[in-house]
């Protein structure tokens, strides 16, 4: 049994962040479409606000499985280590041998700040001042993919450790923001790039017509978007089912009977047509990720299917 290993320098190599968009778009048509097999998320807490996390999917009944296991460590900061690490395994549509096993870190910022600008393209294509919040590997990425979809945006960073968010800013084309609140009352899209467990932004911030993104409340415990923002908002999740029962805020939300499950929209409806938003100018939108695995196959099968044509990679042989 061989499969193909793929580093992280190897997945930079191929997966540039048009290429993730153009993935992410596939993952979320399909899986508005139903055309996706997606089983729910695994999470499994562990010490010190840790969490590990498995994704498994297949973007067509017939795919490929793919599925991701990792974890989401803060404390790691203080060793000096990124927070989140992962694997993603790739096993043969026919045969179910392991085919592929890809850096999973490399692949999880591309396709979720991917999806996070397709989002947005949807919801706010003509945003002209974009501000992330958070200094890590989320946030390089996000500035990364907005410089696709936003071209002609002003971007800004925000970060409690205000050199990161210099250097960030120096290397991605950005600018720093000392001023929070200020810097949220002035944008036309936030972007939360944390993974926070209470709000790093005020409801009161927030002016009519932003856009407010979180990728950082992916678990029920992690409330980086005040939730009662929600409750004067559009509400727009990834994928519907799992954001109702793992996006801290909407959970919070719907359980104090402030935001009504039923007007929730998910990307993949609003790209396949089969929903629509009515939002005005004054309108505040807010959007919730929490990562599906239908992403990570999505993603998977265009970078693997590269490689393969590429000689990308090492061949290791497991048996």
């Amino acid at each position: 049994m061989t499969v193909r290993i793929l580093s992280a320098t190897d997945v930079r190599s191929i997966f540039t962040p048009s290429l993730a968009l153009e993935s992410q778009r596939e993952a979320f048509t399909r899986l508005g479409a139903g055309e996706a097999v997606q089983p729910p998320r695994l999470l499994v807490p562990g010490p010190d606000e840790s969490v590990s996390f498995c994704y498994s999917s297949r973007i067509a009944p017939d795919a490929p499985a793919v599925s991701k296991f990792g974890s989401v460590n803060p404390a790691n900061a203080a060793r000096g280590l990124g927070a989140v690490h992962s694997v993603i395994t790739v096993l043969d549509a026919e045969t179910g041998a392991p085919r592929a096993i890809i850096n999973g870190d490399s692949v999880t910022g591309l396709r979720t700040s991917a999806a996070t600008t397709l989002a947005m393209q949807q919801v706010a294509s003509d945003a002209r001042n974009v501000l992330v919040v958070g200094t890590g590997a989320q946030a390089r990425a996000h500035l990364d993919a907005f410089a696709v979809t936003h071209p002609n945006a002003e971007f800004w960073i925000f970060g409690r450790n205000t050199a990161a968010a210099e250097e960030i800013a120096l290397h991605n084309g950005a600018r720093a923001a000392h001023d929070l609140p200020q810097a949220v009352r002035r944008a036309d899209i936030v972007v939360l790039c944390t993974s926070s467990l209470t709000p790093v932004i005020e409801d009161a911030w927030v002016t009519d017509g932003t856009t407010v993104a979180s990728v950082g409340s992916f678990a029920p415990d992690r409330v980086e978007m005040p939730p009662s923002l929600l409750s004067r908002s559009t509400v727009v999740v990834d994928y519907r089912p799992s954001a109702l029962t793992d996006s801290g805020p909407l959970v919070e939300a719907v359980a104090s009977g402030s935001v009504d499950p039923d007007q929730i929209t998910d990307l993949g409806s609003l790209l396949t047509g089969n929903a629509a938003l009515d939002r005005s100018p004054a309108d505040v939108l807010t959007y919730l990720s929490v990562g599906v695995g239908v992403q990570d196959a999505a993603a998977a099968e265009v970078i693997l299917t590269t490689a393969e044509k590429q000689n990308v990679g090492t061949r290791t042989a497991l048996d």
